[in-house]
């Protein structure tokens, strides 16, 4: 039974990335363990059941949150394989090289959520609830993607979402997705550019779920403002798979994925656009959140996610250039750090000459 276990681990993990065998492993045991337990006719009717009971009871427990985050002080990170999970139209990128694409922290389990209920001294976990529409995989995988393919020479049709953040002022929602400007709808990038030129002294935004907010001057009242182009239908991306859009998985990648692979999904996806071997027999790892006009944003656990790519073993890490201060005193033996501010910059540091550090 624990032999069928690990092995079911191990080939949903080959489909689900992100998830640990182990994790994996004792999901698929768990209830099996309960299941037998139950009709283990050798034994006590109590004792049956009983031993039925914290099986189910031990599942349950290690069920992740729905939309919560561990608050946790030191985050793991994690260096993920990216050749073959992600998923373009159907069609598995598997580029010449070894890429990653890094991650930190992970969604609580139920049993970290209850202590929290309990204990005083426990975080509380952050609730994301708030529209974080634009951090969910399913929007931000295909918009990257279209970035990267864009750059290749792709001609892709796509729709605007604009997401904004960090409010000015407290009357205003802490994240949002706009639907409307002073009555100028938002579809398109050419229509979120004229209701940026129109911004008079009294304007008025409405998000996309209908509610409306009046604010005076002439930018937004927020202090991030970011633009998804989405691609319209005839383009689909996401890491993971075939499993991937089950609802198990896509459940469990909404839960731990945000935006910051955004940069390694339009690299990836550039190179399947473009056939270039960017990689050159190299490990490439990186993080940073990608925008629709290439531009790289800024990530949180820089730290963490670069002491996993150093000890994944990867040859190069592209992050954040606004964030290179975050790395002061890292040691990142033989990796080469580079800083991007683009995917330019990414594919012309790759480009170069591979170095390696002494």
């Amino acid at each position: 039974m624990l032999a069928c276990a690990v092995i079911g681990a191990v080939l949903a993990h080959r489909r689900l990335p992100w998830i640990p065998v182990p994790y994996l492993a004792a999901l698929i045991l768990l209830p099996i363990a309960g299941w037998r337990a139950a009709r283990w006719r050798a034994a006590p009717r109590v004792a049956r059941w009983a031993t039925a009971a914290v099986a189910t009871a031990a599942f349950v427990a290690l069920c992740p949150v729905p939309w919560m985050k561990a608050d946790l002080d030191h985050p793991p990170g994690s260096a993920w394989a990216l050749d073959g999970r992600l998923v373009i139209n159907g069609d598995p990128v598997d580029p010449p090289g070894t890429w990653y694409w890094l991650t930190v922290g992970r969604p609580p389990i139920l049993a970290e959520v209850v202590r929290s209920w309990l204990s005083t001294d426990a975080p509380e976990p952050t609730d994301l609830r708030n529209g974080r529409v634009g951090q969910r995989p399913a929007v931000t995988e295909p918009a990257a993607a279209t970035v990267g393919l864009r750059r290749a020479g792709w001609t892709i049709a796509t729709t605007t979402m604009i997401e904004v953040s960090e409010p000015l002022d407290a009357a205003f929602p802490t994240q949002a997705v706009l639907a409307l400007v002073n009555g100028l709808d938002l579809s398109t990038r050419e229509r979120w550019d004229a209701a940026v030129r129109g911004l008079g002294d009294r304007n008025t935004f409405t998000t996309n779920d209908g509610i409306s907010y009046e604010f005076a001057g002439r930018t937004l009242p927020f202090g991030k403002v970011n633009v998804i182009e989405r691609p319209e239908q005839g383009l689909d991306a996401a890491i993971g798979g075939a499993l991937a859009g089950t609802l198990p998985g896509s459940w469990y990648r909404n839960l731990s994925l945000g935006a910051s692979h955004g940069l390694m999904v339009a690299l990836v996806s550039y190179v399947y656009g473009s056939g270039d071997d960017l990689a050159m027999g190299r490990a490439i790892a990186g993080t940073g959140t990608i925008r629709a006009d290439a531009t790289v944003g800024r990530i949180v656990g820089l730290r963490e996610k670069a002491g996993a790519a150093r000890n994944v073993g990867a040859d190069v890490m592209l992050f954040p250039a606004a964030q290179a201060a975050d790395l002061d005193g890292f040691d990142p033996g033989s990796m080469q750090l580079v800083p991007v501010t683009s995917l330019d910059d990414a594919i012309a540091a790759l480009t170069a000459p591979p170095t390696r550090s002494p």
